[in-house]
């Protein structure tokens, strides 16, 4: 084997081979992200790949290739490119910052915290991230560290008009209310377009009785959003125009995805909530054992447990995913559905039980849904159901600014005979507390007869 022997002049040659080489690597990189910018992304791709052959442990390529197969659609792989880079010493942070991103996508709070924590080890002052492991903690329900988490992000980005704004709903969930509206008048201020802002401020005066000051930051979102449902709805909670006939299902599924992980202690110890427990005791004399039952809104399954003991099978359906991540915790249940109750029903089979606790208040015209039960009960079949009462007989529903609506007697029992359902169990109950006082309820049992 020959030796090529050192000299200046091959040393020269070699530092320009390399100089030539790592101007060949600048070209592609510059090539292929140019691509990547103007959405030619397989050659984006074959551009970072040809670079990455040579260059295995370039954070910034590792991020610019993940990002490319994100926009490829291919989750995988670039979750893949960014732990690559997150794993190198020291970690890329674009690439943990887009790791922590896909891990709060696929539910995976715990883990975006701990990539979060990491980067803030290293970089404290990052306004953004700080915002990001707020969420995740809100997400997991930590509503403290949620909170010194955003006061952290508009301590480090005050112009994040997000994070305020994230900072007020944390706020609001524990109560803090004129606290949660300045931070949302703070979000209002930097950005005065911003609907989210306007919508959650609208709210939180609604809730304190500020009606007319809510329902200036309702008109407001309407005119960012001429569509936007919730504000609109909103907007008809407090009298502004006429009654609709149900709830937005968009409103509905915000409600309970927000609360869903502190729904049970806020409503059980907060709320003194007892309908589950009233219900069944209403419905207990007519179960019987090896009963397909159906629990409409079933939430986080508060009631399941209660009539389990009698199923052959247990369906929960609900508008929330996140009630029914906590749903399936229980493991009570044979099935777990996303469903709106105003859509087609398709269930397999009929149910000789369908109970429903807390969910008609959110539709006021009651038809479809007590038709479409009917529909699903076999004969002998019973339904079981709570509603916030109507004192006022003269009118069949009426909507509050609680957002919720109440029912008279007279409709419901209208409703169930056009149904070929017969009443069979009426009662009057205390089903929940509203600003410290009892909510009066009905709670209603009817049998099918054809």
């Amino acid at each position: 084997m020959i030796n090529e022997q050192v000299t200046p002049q091959n040393s020269a040659k070699q530092s320009i081979l390399k100089k030539r080489t790592a101007d060949d690597f600048e070209n592609i990189l510059k090539n292929a992200a140019s691509a990547h910018r103007q959405g030619r992304l397989a050659e984006a791709q074959k551009g970072y790949e040809k670079v990455l052959e040579q260059r295995p442990d370039w954070g910034q390529l590792l991020n610019a290739l993940g990002a490319v197969y994100l926009d490829q659609s291919r989750p995988d792989r670039a979750k893949a490119m960014f732990e690559r880079a997150a794993r190198l010493n020291p970690p890329h942070l674009s690439a943990c910052y887009n790791l922590g991103r896909m891990k709060q996508l696929e539910n995976d709070h715990s883990g975006a915290i701990t990539i979060y924590r990491a980067m803030l080890d290293a970089q404290p002052d990052m306004g953004e991230v700080w915002n990001n492991i707020g969420v995740a903690y809100r997400e997991i329900g930590k509503p403290d560290e949620a909170i010194s988490s955003f006061r952290k992000a508009v301590g480090f980005a005050p112009e994040m008009a997000e994070a305020w704004n994230n900072l007020g709903v944390a706020q609001d969930e524990l109560h803090l209310t004129e606290k949660a509206s300045d931070s949302y008048g703070k979000a209002i201020e930097i950005q005065p377009d911003y609907a989210s802002a306007h919508l959650n401020l609208g709210i939180s005066l609604q809730n304190s009785g500020q009606l007319k000051e809510a329902g200036k930051h309702y008109s407001k979102v309407l005119e960012i959003q001429p569509e936007n449902k919730v504000a609109k709805f909103m907007l008809q909670s407090i009298g502004a125009s006429e009654t609709p006939e149900a709830a937005p299902m968009e409103h509905v599924r915000g409600i309970f995805d927000r609360c869903a992980q502190n729904f049970e202690n806020i409503l059980v110890k907060e709320l003194e909530y007892k309908t589950p427990e009233l219900l069944f005791d209403l419905v207990r004399p007519y179960l019987t054992e090896q009963l397909n039952i159906l629990d409409i809104g079933c939430g986080t399954g508060l009631g399941a447990k209660l009539y389990q003991p009698f199923a052959k099978s247990l369906t929960g359906v609900d508008v929330s995913s996140k009630m029914l991540e906590k749903a399936a915790e229980k493991k009570l249940y044979n099935r777990l559905e996303v469903f709106d109750i105003l859509q087609d029903w398709t269930f397999p089979k009929k149910f000789d039980l369908i109970y429903s606790s807390d969910v008609f208040v959110y539709f006021g015209n009651l038809d479809t849904i007590i038709g479409s039960a009917s529909s699903y009960l076999v004969n002998g079949g019973i339904i079981a159901f709570s509603v916030e009462e109507l004192a006022d007989t003269s009118l069949d529903y009426q909507l509050f600014p609680s957002g919720r609506y109440a029912h008279s007697q007279t409709y419901i029992q209208d409703c169930l005979n056009c149904h070929g359902l017969q009443l069979i169990e009426k009662t009057q109950a205390d089903i929940r507390k509203q600003s410290g006082n009892p909510v009066k309820g009905l709670l209603i049992a009817a049998i099918k007869r054809t």
